[in-house]
């Protein structure tokens, strides 16, 4: 039987020390973003507050597979384009192009975030569900991976681009 390359549903575990993480959230260097939303400096970046605790979830508890394939982008870079690639080229031997999942499903729902998706309501998602090679993407910078990651032969994906980019300027 062949295992699924759809995103399988994680299993979450309860936070019980919710008391320590809002401890520690009142230290944290805080600035607005330029959006509105908070931003944490935590382990050397700026993380947004929202998913600054999925982060630490995923950096304590995620143990990578030297068959793990991480794309790591940061937002607005190319992220979308980036995991559809990716999963293209990973399930090409799965199924054919006018069977392909990108056809009728976001890529950012075949290819799960760490941080906005995975580890956001616990702490140990089911990530054994996953068939390999396993594909994840993050926007944590490289010092700030997990060690398990770091420690593995996983391959990382990288993709930046020129910040310009990302900005319209109005002409006045």
């Amino acid at each position: 039987e062949e295992t699924p390359i759809f995103r399988p549903s994680s299993s979450t575990k309860v936070v019980e020390d919710m008391d320590e993480f809002q401890e520690s959230l009142q230290t944290i260097p805080k600035k607005v973003n330029w959006d509105g939303r908070w931003l944490c400096y935590y382990n050397n970046f700026w993380c947004p507050e929202r998913v600054l605790k999925s982060t630490i979830f995923f950096q304590r508890n995620f143990k990578a597979k030297d068959s793990d394939i991480i794309l790591a982008s940061i937002p607005k870079s190319g992220t979308t384009w980036l995991k559809s690639l990716s999963f293209s080229i990973i399930n090409r031997k799965k199924c054919t192009t006018p069977e392909s999942p990108l056809l009728i499903t976001n890529p950012h729902d075949l290819v799960s975030c760490m941080e906005y998706d995975l580890f956001l309501n616990g702490e140990n998602p089911d990530l054994e569900a996953f068939s390999c090679p396993r594909i994840f993407s993050t926007h944590l910078p490289y010092h700030a991976l997990p060690q398990s990651i770091l420690n593995a032969k996983c391959r990382i994906i990288y993709i930046c681009r020129n910040p310009l980019d990302q900005f319209i300027r109005s002409e006045e």
